[in-house]
């Protein structure tokens, strides 16, 4: 059995390491003493946020990594003992931030779901007048309000006004997506020789988790110190997927214009998942059509081919960008290839490393978004199947192609269970999913 305990210093910094395994956690505090029992059964890093792992180890920050050693799967928490970097307010309590750095999320109703559950509302706005409200149904980005090049503040992001219509109209805007996002072929897969069939939402294969994937979920939804983060526990069996998971969704505006979307995830069976956000972004503002103004750019060179049921040919394949539509390598028109397009998948290479995407911009008024992720994958969608005449927020009519909105959704590869040559979409018990996407905002 694996059993660690390291100090390293590095100037102010020290750190120490932690093991989860076979349900016994140890954890190493500062000046080397352990904490108790109790305290450590506190950490839980599936479901904690920055400011309750502070509240547990005075001083320190946690980052959760999981490992294999030796063929006994654990969970290593690396124990950052900042020291020299914490802030503390006037009576010497330790903070998760720095107050004159952070964005701090607000609180309201926003109505309630047939079932007579209260839906609750989030809004930061950081101090260069960029706003995001997300609501608790669907984990759902419902606005983005930002300025142009002469100050003009616009709603960026298509929505509704009522948590009514985002349950009714089950659009996927803005909302989250889960347990998988995109297509499953065959609306099945297999895993250590079982053979699990899910639900057919789209002739014979799933979309974005079946007929109520976590877009139509209310998730449990709490302030925690900078951030909002919202949790969903999807029941073993849910839409025939094995396994209890617990996801969690963190959402964080800060100074410097980024939204970041932090994903985490545990389960009690071996299960295939690929969480992601379904925001639709129109840079004109989200009533004003004219998609077609945008200037896309997406960096990569390889994208995975499809099939007329828009799923990933053969057992995998990837291809080549240059020479087809699909290369967004420059800045490309979106008018000049919307009526061709109807979704495409493009490849990063491996998960787990920040990677500069895309960017979206309209050369009229100077807004764009970067795209950073950790994931291998990013959907690159322009509303080609949106429904027509689809009454949006403050009376906009939003519809296809022009008419909708831009998305551009960091995943893992479409389809990846079922494709050998796709990285590995299972999640098993001993392991802990996380994925980081961040919308950074900007003008030119």
């Amino acid at each position: 059995m694996f059993s660690h305990k390291e100090h390293m210093h590095q100037g102010s910094t020290e750190i120490s390491w932690v093991l989860i395994s076979n349900s016994t956690v140890k954890v190493y505090a500062h000046r080397s003493q352990e904490l108790t029992k109790a305290e450590s059964q506190k950490v839980n890093p599936v479901t904690m946020s920055d400011a309750e792992v502070n509240s547990v180890c005075s001083r320190h920050r946690i980052i959760v990594v999981a490992v294999s050693v030796c063929g006994v799967a654990g969970v290593v928490l690396a124990v950052y003992f900042a020291t020299g970097n914490s802030s503390h307010d006037s009576s010497g309590k330790t903070l998760a931030w720095k107050e004159d750095d952070a964005v701090i999320p607000t609180e309201e109703p926003f109505g309630e779901i047939k079932d007579g559950r209260k839906v609750k509302r989030f809004t930061f706005t950081n101090k260069n007048n960029i706003t995001v409200r997300i609501i608790s149904y669907g984990a759902t980005i419902t606005d983005i309000l930002m300025p142009d090049k002469n100050g003009v503040i616009l709603d960026i992001s298509l929505g509704f006004d009522t948590a009514a219509e985002y349950e009714d109209r089950h659009t996927k805007i803005g909302a989250a997506l889960g347990r998988i996002t995109e297509r499953l072929k065959g609306a099945k897969f297999t895993i250590d020789g079982v053979e699990y069939n899910v639900s057919a939402n789209e002739g014979q294969n799933q979309v974005h988790g079946g007929f109520y994937g976590f877009d139509s979920k209310l998730f449990d939804a709490k302030i925690k110190g900078n951030k909002v983060e919202m949790t969903y526990v999807s029941p073993d069996g849910e839409e025939g997927f094995p396994g209890e998971l617990t996801s969690v969704i963190s959402f964080q505006l800060t100074n410097e214009n980024e939204l970041i979307l932090d994903y985490r995830a545990t389960t009690t069976k071996a299960t295939p998942i690929n969480l992601s956000n379904h925001v639709y972004f129109n840079l004109e503002g989200h009533k004003a059509g004219k998609n077609g103004d945008h200037l896309i750019s997406v960096f990569s060179d390889t994208y995975v081919p499809i099939d007329e049921a828009l799923l990933p040919k053969g057992d995998g394949e990837l291809a080549t960008v240059n020479g087809t539509i699909f290369d967004f390598q420059n800045p490309t028109l979106v008018r000049k290839v919307i009526n061709d397009f109807i979704v495409s998948c493009y490849s990063f290479g491996d998960r787990g490393t920040r990677k500069h995407v895309a960017r979206l911009e309209n050369p009229t008024n100077g807004r764009y978004i970067d795209v950073f992720t950790t994931e291998p994958g990013l959907d690159v969608y322009f509303s080609s199947r949106m429904k027509p005449n689809l009454y949006g927020k403050d009376g906009a009519m939003y519809g296809p192609f022009e008419d909708g909105g831009v998305c551009l959704i960091p995943m893992q590869l479409p389809s990846g269970i079922n494709m050998p040559n796709f990285p590995d979409t299972i999640l098993r018990p001993e392991e802990i999913y996380t994925q980081r996407t961040i919308y950074k905002f900007g003008v030119k």
